[in-house]
C-alpha cells in the first residue's frame, strides 16, 4: 500500500455517488480523503478487521470475497473503476464483514469513517448522494443473489460476459469483446461454479461458434445467441 496525492474535484465528481456535489461539497470531501495504491494480490482488509472507512476504485480491479471454514473462497463482487466498497459498516458499526484483495495493481480513494460521518451530519446533499449510490448497489447485489439461485452456470456466465462487454464499450463492433484481467478461478468463483465446469462451458461455447478466445480477450461471434443465453 502506498499513499498518494488527494483526488481532484473533477475526478471526484465523476464518481457516481458524488456526481451531484457542488464545488464546495467536493472540496470538503477532498479535504478528508486520500488516494492510495495497492499492488496485485495485496490485501486491503480481512473479514473481521476493525473498520476504518470505505473505498472507491479509480483504476484496477478488486475482489470482495468470503472464506468458508474449509478455506473455500466465494467471490461476492468484482469491483470495477468508480465503484465504492467497504461501506456496509459505515453507519451500523462493527468490523469489515468480508475480505478485499487487489487482483491487479489498483488506485483507490480512501474515505475515513470518523471524518466522513462528521461531514455528512452537516451536509444533506452529500448524504442524499450516498443513499442513491447505496440503492443502486443494493439493486445489483439483489439481482446477483437471484441469478445464483435461479439460473444455470451458462446463463450466469453469459450475463457476466455481456456486462463486461458493456463496460468495455465494444457492443457495437462486429465482434463485441471484453478483455478479462481475471483468472479463470476468480471468474468461476464469481459466477458460483468451479474451474472445470467453466472450462467445459468455454469449450462448448467455442464449439458452438458463439465465442472465440484470444489471450485474455473473449470475442463474441454470435451476439444474439449470447443474449438469449443470458436470459
Amino acid at each position: 500500500m502506498k499513499n498518494g496525492q488527494n483526488i481532484s474535484v473533477e475526478a471526484l465528481r465523476n464518481l457516481p455517488i458524488f456526481s451531484e456535489l457542488t464545488l464546495n461539497d467536493s472540496e470538503q470531501i477532498i479535504s478528508i480523503c486520500k488516494v492510495i495504491t495497492y499492488k496485485k494480490k495485496e490485501l486491503l482488509f480481512n473479514d473481521g478487521d476493525n473498520y476504518r472507512g470505505f473505498y472507491i476504485l479509480l483504476n484496477g480491479s478488486i475482489k470482495i470475497y468470503k472464506l468458508s471454514y474449509e478455506g473455500k473462497e466465494s467471490i461476492l463482487h468484482l469491483i470495477k473503476p468508480y465503484e465504492s466498497f467497504g461501506d456496509v459498516p459505515l453507519f451500523e458499526g462493527g468490523g469489515y464483514p468480508v475480505n478485499a484483495q487487489a487482483i491487479s495493481d489498483s488506485i483507490l480513494v480512501f474515505i475515513p469513517q470518523k471524518e466522513f460521518i462528521q461531514l455528512i451530519k452537516s451536509n444533506s446533499t452529500i448524504c442524499f448522494n450516498m443513499l442513491v449510490g447505496f440503492a443502486k448497489k443494493m439493486r445489483l447485489l439483489t439481482q446477483k443473489v437471484e441469478d445464483l439461485s435461479t439460473k444455470e452456470v451458462s446463463n450466469r456466465f453469459a450475463k457476466f460476459l455481456l456486462d463486461e462487454i458493456k463496460k468495455s464499450g465494444t457492443e457495437k463492433l462486429s465482434e463485441p469483446f471484453a478483455r478479462l484481467n481475471l483468472s479463470k478461478k476468480n471468474i468461476a468463483s464469481y459466477i458460483g461454479t468451479i474451474n472445470d465446469t467453466l472450462s467445459r462451458l468455454l469449450k462448448k461455447l467455442q464449439n458452438e461458434k458463439i465465442i472465440r478466445i484470444s489471450g485474455k480477450s473473449i470475442f463474441v461471434l454470435d451476439f444474439s445467441k449470447l443474449k438469449e443465453l443470458a436470459k
